[in-house]
C-alpha cells in the first residue's frame, strides 16, 4: 500500500511540473572573406580591435526585430549565443587577420601596445518586419575609425551600410542575413582599411 501511495505521489508531482521548451541559439561564422590585401602602409604595423560602443540591448543576448509600428519585440525562443556588440567584434578580428593587412592583430582584452586601434560603434544592428508582416529585411550600420595610438589621432573614419532582405520570416532567416550584411561589411572594411594605410 504505501509503495502505491508513493507512486501516485510522484505521478502527481511531475504532472504539476511545466516543460519549458529549448531556446535556441545564434551565432555568426564568417568563412571564406576574400579579404587578401596588397597594402603594403600596414604591413609593419599592428591593430588593437576596441570594445565596440553600442546600446545596452545590443550588449545582451536578447534576439529583437522591430514591426513598421516602430515597436520592438523579442523572439522568445531564439537568442544569440554572443551579444551583436561581442560578435561584430569577433567577426572584425577574425576578417582583419585573414586579410594579413597588419603584422598583428589583437583582440580589446590584449595586454600588447598596438600601433593602431581601430574603434567601432554600432549604430544599427535589426530586423525589421513589414506592416503586413509579410517581408521581413536586416540593416546593420558600422561606424569605423581607424586611430594612432600613440598620438590618439584619427586616420580615417567610415560609415558601413548594408541591408539584407530575409529569406525567411523568422530569427533563423534573420541570423542569415545578418551574415551576409556582416561579410559585405567586413569586404568593404579592408578595402577602405587598405587605402587608410597607404
Amino acid at each position: 500500500m504505501r509503495a502505491i501511495l508513493i507512486i501516485l505521489a510522484l505521478f502527481f508531482l511531475n504532472g504539476c511540473t511545466t516543460i519549458k521548451p529549448s531556446v535556441a541559439q545564434y551565432s555568426i561564422v564568417i568563412d571564406n572573406l576574400n579579404t587578401n590585401s596588397s597594402a603594403l602602409g600596414c604591413k609593419e604595423k599592428s591593430l588593437k580591435i576596441s570594445n565596440a560602443f553600442a546600446s545596452s540591448s545590443l550588449a545582451s543576448h536578447t534576439m529583437e526585430y522591430m514591426e513598421s509600428n516602430n515597436r520592438v519585440f523579442a523572439y522568445t525562443q531564439s537568442q544569440w549565443q554572443e551579444s551583436p556588440s561581442e560578435m561584430t567584434e569577433l567577426v572584425l578580428l577574425k576578417g582583419i587577420r585573414e586579410s594579413e593587412l597588419f603584422k598583428s592583430v589583437h583582440p580589446s582584452k590584449s595586454r600588447i601596445k598596438s600601433t593602431l586601434m581601430l574603434e567601432t560603434n554600432i549604430e544599427e544592428f535589426m530586423q525589421f518586419f513589414s506592416e503586413d508582416l509579410k517581408e521581413s529585411h536586416v540593416e546593420v550600420i558600422l561606424n569605423l575609425s581607424l586611430i594612432d595610438a600613440k598620438t590618439n589621432s584619427v586616420l580615417g573614419s567610415k560609415t558601413f551600410r548594408s541591408r539584407v532582405e530575409t529569406k525567411s520570416l523568422d530569427a533563423k532567416g534573420g541570423v542569415e542575413a545578418f551574415k551576409s550584411a556582416l561579410s559585405e561589411i567586413m569586404s568593404q572594411n579592408i578595402e577602405w582599411l587598405d587605402g587608410a594605410c597607404r
